[in-house]
């Protein structure tokens, strides 16, 4: 994942979403700003230009609503304490990835990990031009919505696949949920557990702790 790529991600998504609420920001929005921020980091970069992988979760009164790219993922402790995912890894292994890389002219082969032409281990991203280029990689978000309302949900995790190599989903939201009067130390601890399993992967993590369906703390 290329260091530029988050902060052009960053920069362009935060300035295009900041002051909109749902259901001012639509899916197609969103998927007309993913398309954007790849096309910023087109105009300032080479085609050996790294990429990035893109998790977004907008939260209204009622809904929550999540963008995912790549292979980043959003899991949400409902009011009965179970793992519910909010997003869908884009991996190349997925039979519905597969088939489209394989439309595309392209080909996967396992390499320690399954990787599109050899090379990436996630299907969709942002940037990674060489493979854009092939059309085996793609930038088109997954946007799901949720009814809070009818989750009544306690946190959401939100975090990249350096976690999810070394938790599953419902080990994370057991080991968060046991640190919950502290969110902050929660994040930082699974950050830790996660390395000492020995996940050679870059690990970051936010929790997110509803108070209600409206108001969030996040850490």
């Amino acid at each position: 994942m290329g260091s530029l790529g988050q902060r052009l991600c960053w920069r362009s998504h935060s300035v295009e979403l900041e002051g909109k609420k749902p259901p001012a920001v639509t899916a197609n929005g969103i998927f007309n700003e993913h398309t954007g921020t790849t096309c910023l980091i087109a105009s300032r970069s080479l085609l050996s230009f790294p990429g990035t992988t893109c998790l977004i979760a907008l939260l209204s009164d009622k809904e929550l609503t999540v963008a995912n790219v790549g292979d980043s993922r959003g899991v949400l402790c409902d009011k009965d304490g179970n793992a519910i995912p909010l997003s869908h890894d884009h991996k190349p292994y997925q039979l519905k990835e597969r088939k489209r890389i394989k439309r595309a002219g392209g080909f996967i082969s396992f390499n320690g990990s399954w990787r599109v032409q050899g090379i990436l281990a996630m299907s969709r991203s942002l940037g990674d031009y060489p493979l854009k280029n092939l059309n085996v990689v793609i930038p088109d978000p997954d946007i799901l919505t949720f009814d809070l309302d009818k989750l009544q949900p306690e946190f959401m995790i939100l975090a990249s696949d350096g976690l999810w190599d070394a938790f599953s989903n419902e080990e994370a939201v057991r080991f968060i949920k046991e640190r919950l009067d502290e969110p902050h130390f929660g994040a930082k601890s699974i950050v830790l557990q996660s390395f000492y399993r020995g996940c050679p992967d870059n690990i970051t993590v936010m929790v997110v702790k509803f108070r209600n369906s409206s108001k969030t703390e996040e850490q």
